[in-house]
Order: structure tokens, then sequence, then C-alpha cells
């Protein structure tokens, strides 16, 4: 019973599990390069195996995938020639940090009107999230806010103002507001690659002779 015991605390080690996750996302990734698997079960599998914390959780995620082909011994720079890309990987930094959770309320709405505001702390009650800015300042500030799993959507109109987003290191964002005499920028230190079934944000909206502007905290 001891040595059971021993051998299942082994299996759940942090390290063996993260060897375990890097092997079974490169089982994902081979089946969906060849077809045995959609992009939205890829994506869901690739969901599932991040947030895993069991040996079994993560193996039942490859066990209706056919095993891999037998390979002939090949250089290691040859192998990395057949790869298959994997945008996913390498995760970047403090983003398998970030605590996620299902968002199920109502969208926020954030109003600022010739003043200056900033919601901070666990505010995020959806995966939805307005902001409407005349002639003032707001701050949205996701450092210390559960995020839902997948996209975050920030809709942010600044008229004559601005809206500052501050997400914490690591956190990918997509930038698509228009700005028209104004600006709409994501700073050099913000993550860009989105990985699948991880968190990210997208920011949409215009910026009219105001700025929208993303920056990482």
């Amino acid at each position: 019973m001891d040595r059971e015991k021993s051998l299942k605390q082994e299996a759940e080690d942090p390290r063996n599990l993260q060897a375990l996750r890097d092997q079974a996302l490169d089982r994902i990734t081979d089946a969906f390069a060849n077809n045995t698997l959609s992009l939205e079960e890829y994506e869901l599998k690739a969901e599932l195996i991040q947030k895993a914390r069991l040996v079994s959780e993560i193996r039942e995620q490859i066990a209706d995938l056919p095993r891999p082909a037998a390979r002939q011994a090949e250089s290691p720079a040859a192998r990395a020639d057949a790869r298959p890309s994997r945008t996913f990987r390498p995760i970047p930094a403090g983003l398998d940090l970030i605590p996620v959770e299902e968002k199920t309320g109502s969208p926020e709405f954030s109003l600022c009107i010739m003043g200056d505001r900033k919601l901070a702390g666990d505010w995020l009650n959806a995966d939805q999230a307005t902001s409407f800015t005349l002639m003032g300042s707001t701050t949205l500030d996701l450092r210390n806010t559960v995020l839902p799993p997948g996209r975050l959507k920030i809709d942010a109109m600044a008229i004559m103002g601005e809206i500052q987003i501050i997400v914490p290191p690591g956190l990918p964002v997509k930038m698509s507001a228009f700005p028209f005499m104004g600006e709409a920028t994501v700073k050099g230190s913000v993550e860009q690659r989105i990985v699948p079934g991880m968190p990210w944000v997208d920011v949409s909206g215009i910026a009219l002779m105001g700025s929208i502007v993303v920056k990482s905290l």
C-alpha cells in the first residue's frame, strides 16, 4: 500500500505532470496536423490538458487518439524540421498562473464622463466588458481579477478621453480598436501570441480624438 501511495505521489509530481502534459500536447498536435482532430476538438483538448492537475485527466484526452507511427532514428535537427508548428508553445511566462473560471454574469459596463474611474481587484463577472469614456479617464486593471477561459471581449469607446487597460505579464491581447484622430496602441511589453485554450483579451472599439492603450505591469 505504501509503495502504491509513493508511486501515485511520484506520478502527480508537478515535474512529471508537465512532462506528460508536453507529450499529450505533442499527440494532439500530430493528430490535428493529420486531420484526425477538428480545430474545435483540438482547442478543447488543449484547454483541458493545460488545466489538468491529475495524470488521469491528461491521459483521458489522448486515450481516443491513434497511436503515433514508429519513427526511424534521425538527427535532432531532422526531428525539429519535421515537427508540426505548435502556436500554443512555448506558453508565455505567467500565463499558466493566471486564475481562470467560467463567467456567467452580466456583461460589465463602465461609464465615465469628465471624470476619473478605475476598475481594480476581482471586478470581472462576465466574458464581456464595455467601457465608454467621454472627456475623462478610465483604467481597467485585469491583474487581480479572475479571467474567463478563452476570449475576454472588451469594447472600448474613448471620445476625447483615455481608456487604459492593464494586463498581467503573459496575457495575450489582440487590438482591433479604430483610432480616428486618436491612438489605439498595445505596448511592446504586452504578449500578442494567442494560445489555444488559454485566456486572452480581444479589444475593439474606437478612439475618437482620444486614446485606448494596453500595457503590461
